[in-house]
């Protein structure tokens, strides 16, 4: 019974990725960008500004890809730099408002639909599906890592 259940959870985990990726997919194309790019704004929507480091571990790209990708926002409107109000001498990523409406426009109705999913669940579930929701990001950035690292399949 149990080996059934981890089954059905791993496949439910492989059909939210697919769904996710062909979501994602058709959120880039609206906007005219590809799916780095796109990755970029979703961080950015959901973080808020963030310097530029960050960004770069967040999206899964080099500092030298990242500063390519933010140029490609930039020219775009969906990005810009600016100081730190904290710090002046860091630089951040913030989205423009342009990204902000795009965003609502496209992922809004999503996001009501997952509220009101979430709406069905106890405070106690809330905890479990978050914890065990950023346990699955950090497993899936450790493979990310480990297939871009390897130089062989094995």
């Amino acid at each position: 019974m149990r080996q059934h259940l981890i089954d059905e959870l791993m496949l439910a985990l492989t059909d939210l990725q697919n769904a996710s990726e062909m979501a994602d997919a058709a959120v880039s194309e609206r906007l005219g960008l590809n799916r780095t790019d796109s990755r970029c704004v979703a961080y950015l929507i959901t973080r808020g500004p963030v310097a530029s480091g960050e960004l770069a571990e967040l999206a899964g790209l080099t500092p030298g890809a990242l500063t390519v990708a933010v140029d490609r926002l930039e020219k775009a409107g969906f990005a810009e730099r600016v100081r730190d109000q904290a710090d002046r001498r860091r630089v951040l990523i913030r989205p423009t408002e342009k990204a902000r409406a795009l965003a609502r426009d496209s992922w809004g109705q999503a996001v009501k639909e997952a509220e009101a999913q979430f709406a069905a669940y106890t405070d106690e579930q809330l905890v479990l599906l978050t914890e065990f929701l950023k346990g699955q990001v950090a497993q899936q950035r450790r493979n990310a890592e480990r297939v871009r690292d390897s130089s062989t399949w094995s």
